[in-house]
């Protein structure tokens, strides 16, 4: 059909050749629209995320980050099956932060839980400017998974999840005048492969970076207890208990759509052009008539200018002058 556009056949009308190049220069230009529109819509595609659940053997203890306004010290224990114990080395010493003129300490444990496990986290205020009647502001918590920072990030599709991480997983913790604030916190591992959006992924390739990440949320209880509040120094307290079985939530981002698919459609759409064409214009040296060639608008110039030695004498002339007519006919071509 391309090559109809530059071919010049001199047994056509020029009416016929204008109009088969129009209908060509229409065909393709509505192919070329169609493609644009669908790969613009590959590359503003959302990746859809498939989600399973597998059981694990253990799970890692989150890394929490705590910051506050005045200096404070947290106590840590962990219980399970065995015992009791002490886990105070896995508490980050408390540092002064000038950029945000906050003091802050983290909870981070190289440990894994294999079986059912309960970790106590105690906040103690230890800054002398600290007054619980005049205080009105809020301790921050935010988590991460422990592996989170053990994979690369790529900027690009996945900024705005990664970003979202921090939020995901924020808490603020505040202290009653009366009561001792207890907040048990619940959280559930995920593990997110992000698809990388590279121009190899629009065609297909499926390569993938891992973020594991936490979902969860805090229930708040408080407990009146003035013992706890020696010099109004106890805080608050928080809790999280690991039970076996440990359920991992697997998400895997998937793309629909892709260059090939999108050549798919459109061969399948050329096929549909193509005889179209043929309907109208004839499949050429084999049936070189179709449905211009044969309305009523082309056929009687077709058949006087086209082929006039198989055209019928206009009047009743003998054979010889038709004969000659034809020849002349033939020879002003």
């Amino acid at each position: 059909m391309i090559t109809d556009l530059f071919i010049i056949k001199h047994n056509e009308p020029k009416s016929i050749i204008i109009l088969r190049r129009c209908v060509i220069i229409i065909f393709v230009g509505l192919l070329i629209a169609v493609f644009i529109v669908l790969c613009i819509g590959v590359h503003d595609e959302l990746p859809s995320v498939n989600v399973t659940y597998k059981v694990v053997d253990s799970l890692p203890i989150p890394d929490i980050f705590f910051s506050y306004n005045y200096n404070f010290t947290i106590n840590c224990a962990i219980s399970n099956f065995t015992g009791n114990y002490n886990c105070n080395n896995y508490i980050n010493k408390t540092i002064y932060d000038t950029s945000q003129s906050k003091y802050s300490t983290a909870l981070s444990a190289n440990y894994y839980v294999t079986s059912n496990t309960r970790c106590t986290l105690s906040i103690n205020i230890t800054d002398p400017r600290y007054n619980i009647s005049n205080q009105n502001d809020y301790m921050e918590m935010y988590a991460y998974d422990k592996e989170y920072y053990l994979n690369p990030i790529i900027t690009g599709s996945q900024t705005q999840f990664v970003e979202s991480l921090l939020l995901k997983n924020m808490y603020f913790f505040g202290q009653p005048k009366n009561d001792i604030a207890n907040y048990e916190w619940v959280f559930d591992r995920h593990i997110r492969h992000s698809l990388v959006q590279d121009v190899l992924s629009f065609f297909g390739r499926q390569k993938y970076i891992t973020i594991p990440y936490l979902e969860s949320h805090m229930a708040t209880a408080t407990t009146a207890n003035s013992d706890l509040r020696t010099n109004n120094t106890y805080y608050a307290v928080l809790r999280f208990i690991m039970s076996p079985p440990f359920i991992v939530t697997d998400e895997t981002e998937e793309r629909s759509k892709t260059i090939l698919n999108i050549l798919g459609v459109i061969g399948g759409i050329w096929s549909g052009v193509v005889a179209l064409y043929i309907f109208l214009f004839g499949p050429g040296l084999i049936s070189p008539w179709g449905f211009v060639q044969k309305s009523r608008l082309f056929k009687n110039q077709y058949e006087k200018n086209i082929l006039p030695f198989v055209c019928e004498p206009d009047t009743t002339e003998g054979f010889n002058n038709s004969m000659q007519k034809r020849l002349n006919n033939l020879e002003k071509r």
